[in-house]
């Protein structure tokens, strides 16, 4: 269903009564919504997966949580990341690792990984921990990030969980003109 009633060929009698810039900014908010218009006819709404998982991972997380995600992660190979700092004193350190496992359009995991409260870096949940990691960052699978993998963990480095590797994507949000 088209919401556009405007048309950037066929202005209104009031816009040539409009000053210059409002001219100008008319015009610009038309094309965006005709630009608009010409996107939802050529796709389909979004439709968010109808099976989906929310897992967070911290010092209570159970052992069994982490090896089933290593097997889900083991089967899978597409995953988006995202990451959160937090200032603390001054100082950005790293929070959240948001890990989306896409297995099919229709089912996906997410996976918190809350850095302030992992387990003790010398546990056996951790090891498993950065057993998932390690499997979610090999070569051969496909990280989309939000910006350069380097940028998105720079603040992650000190957890020893995070490796680059190759197989990273950068999502570049661009604007519509």
């Amino acid at each position: 269903m088209s919401g556009l009633t405007r048309n950037s060929s066929n202005p209104p009698p009031y816009f040539y009564d409009l000053k210059p810039e409002q001219q100008k900014n008319w015009m610009k908010t038309t094309r965006r919504m005709e630009r608009n218009e010409q996107l939802r006819a050529e796709y389909p709404p979004f439709q968010s997966p109808s099976n989906f998982t929310i897992l967070h991972l911290h010092h209570y997380s159970s052992i069994e949580t982490v090896e089933e995600l290593i097997m889900k992660a083991r089967a899978t190979h597409i995953y988006t990341i995202d990451t959160e700092s937090q200032i603390i004193n001054k100082v950005a350190k790293g929070a959240l690792v948001q890990i989306q496992f896409i297995h099919s359009i229709q089912e996906s995991t997410l996976v918190l990984i809350e850095m302030f409260y992992l387990p003790n870096q010398d546990s056996l949940l951790f090891k498993k921990i950065n057993e998932l990691c390690s499997t979610i960052f090999r070569d051969e699978n496909t990280k989309i990030t939000w910006g350069p993998f380097d940028n998105e963990f720079k603040n992650f480095h000190l957890y020893g969980l995070f490796e680059r590797g190759t197989g990273t994507i950068n999502l570049q949000v661009s604007r519509i003109p």
